[in-house]
């Protein structure tokens, strides 16, 4: 049985829940960083119990926030998509504010079942994700991986550059520590210049 990706709703909300409660590295976030509009420190407090209870609240408020990846019935992997405008605290750090009022969808975060790293899970996921985008008229697609030599598979949950590269993204932003990278769907012609940013305050 191959892959089946469903978006997050009411009807993936439990199975979500579940996946991001298994033993992992992903401390019970509960895909919740980008959503939370306080502070790293305030962040570092929050109780999983807090953070499922949030996430529920705001996927019966605004909708599906992202993708999951089925195998034989099995949720094996996430990934958080949401329009720019709705991710704020991309806003306040630099260098993503650079491109906070632009119409694009942002890919914010992926987890896969540490079982199923190494297989090309996230790489099949987001060739899905960018699939099920483009027919829903998305445009634009953004990302923002982190660089760094030796990081751990917990420090790479925006996704590897390598990972966006690999399914046609260009860089957008160019940055030593968080680059910004960019894929136009629907065969419109890349017009955007890539962006320096010499300077960072990473915020993460």
């Amino acid at each position: 049985m191959g892959y089946e990706l469903r978006c997050l709703d009411a009807s993936t909300l439990e199975e979500f829940h579940a996946f991001f409660e298994r033993p992992s590295n992903f401390q019970g976030c509960h895909c919740m960083y980008w959503e939370f509009s306080g502070s790293n420190e305030a962040w570092g407090k929050v109780e999983p119990e807090d953070l499922n209870a949030r996430k529920r609240d705001l996927v019966q408020k605004n909708g599906s926030t992202g993708y999951l990846l089925y195998e034989d019935r099995k949720v094996v992997a996430w990934c958080q998509v949401g329009h720019r405008s709705y991710f704020e605290k991309l806003n306040r750090i630099s260098p993503y504010a650079k491109s906070a009022h632009d119409d694009v969808t942002s890919i914010t975060c992926f987890a896969v079942d540490p079982s199923y790293r190494k297989r090309g899970v996230a790489r099949r996921l987001l060739e899905m994700v960018l699939e099920d985008l483009e027919g829903k008229g998305v445009k634009i697609v953004e990302g923002y991986p982190r660089l760094g030599s030796g990081l751990p598979d917990g420090e790479v949950w925006m996704g590897p550059l390598s990972l966006f590269l690999s399914t046609g993204f260009t860089i957008h932003i160019d940055d030593p520590n968080n680059p910004v990278v960019r894929k136009v769907l629907g065969g419109l012609e890349k017009s955007d210049s890539v962006v320096s940013s010499p300077e960072l305050d990473s915020g993460l």
